[in-house]
């Protein structure tokens, strides 16, 4: 019988005009320097500490513009930055990185989302990612955005006998759970479904009364998980706070593997490819002050993803 891993590799479809994106000579790249790299916990594979956040700051400015949007992937690409965090859910996302995906696979610590519960939603998602992404695996699925009343026993019945199939198949290396709607749910999704990585918020402003940094960290880290931050900027943009400072607030907390920011311009991805060079995370002095600065500085600023309605990696 053909395997599912067969039958994927055999679906990809090439796109025209891949072969042209511009490339750095092998001497020029050996003259970069280099972000920074953590192994993912239990993944083992290093991975950049900046990741790319390939949601609708991304998908927004470079939706129209794709031939510039691939000259900044591959301008983060050229300087270590191998953490792409997309998914199906992210509009055209997989589509718009899928000619730099396909060119420089084997760079790229692929990371993609399925909202699905059940098994076979699960395994539809992961073959519609692979032929959209142009590649025969995924390094990291995630079973996306946990909401508090999340039910865990329809997944660990439907998507997590899926991961286990695809893990067996090698069609994925490792799975996650991402969510930013309570502590709770994530610490209770760590214990039955055992996710190899956990995506979820850690902002200075430390939400839910500190309970991501109290209580999901320490169980990631007795587990050996890895685990990527996100959220670190989203609500300061509305205060006078330094982006830079609060990725590294958030990747100076102990257990913190990669912050994933939105690739948005070029400027602020040089920012971040500066920060995350040599990474000096805060001193304990400095993190308490800027929780104490965020913290004034956003008493009265809702937090997006806690809106009705709203939905990772799009508009809110």
């Amino acid at each position: 019988m053909t395997t599912r891993r067969r039958f994927f590799k055999t679906a990809l479809v090439t796109a025209a005009g891949a072969a042209g994106l511009n490339r750095l000579s092998a001497a020029e790249e050996k003259t970069l320097v280099q972000v920074d790299r953590r192994r993912l916990g239990r993944v083992q594979t290093p991975v950049s500490v900046i990741g790319l956040g390939l949601g609708s700051a991304f998908t927004g400015p470079w939706n129209e513009k794709r031939d510039d949007g691939m000259a900044l992937l591959n301008l983060a690409l050229d300087h270590g930055v191998n953490y792409w965090d997309t998914a199906r859910g992210y509009g055209p996302s997989e589509e718009i990185i899928s000619p730099v995906v396909e060119k420089r696979r084997r760079e790229i610590f692929l990371v993609t989302k399925s909202r699905s519960r059940d098994y076979d939603g699960f395994m539809r998602d992961v073959e519609t990612s692979l032929r959209t992404l142009r590649t025969d695996h995924i390094d990291l699925m995630h079973i996306w955005n946990l909401p508090a009343n999340a039910n865990l026993d329809e997944i660990e019945g439907g998507a997590l006998k899926a991961v286990a199939k695809l893990k067996d198949e090698k069609v994925i290396g490792a799975h996650g759970v991402s969510g930013h709607s309570g502590a709770a749910i994530l610490v209770d999704a760590i214990k039955r479904l055992d996710p190899d990585v956990v995506l979820t918020v850690f902002p200075c402003t430390r939400d839910d009364e500190g309970r991501y940094e109290d209580e999901v960290l320490p169980l990631a880290r007795e587990r050996n998980m890895g685990v990527a931050a996100m959220k670190m900027v989203r609500r300061a943009r509305n205060a006078d706070l330094k982006g830079s400072d609060l990725i590294r607030y958030a990747l100076g907390l102990n257990g913190v593997h990669c912050g994933v920011v939105g690739l948005d311009t070029e400027g602020h991805l040089r920012e971040n490819l500066a920060m995350a060079t040599n990474f000096k995370p805060l001193t304990p002095a400095e993190q308490a002050s800027l929780h104490q600065k965020a913290t004034e500085a956003l008493a009265h600023v809702p937090t997006p993803w806690e809106r009705p309605g709203y939905q990772d990696g799009l508009p809110a």
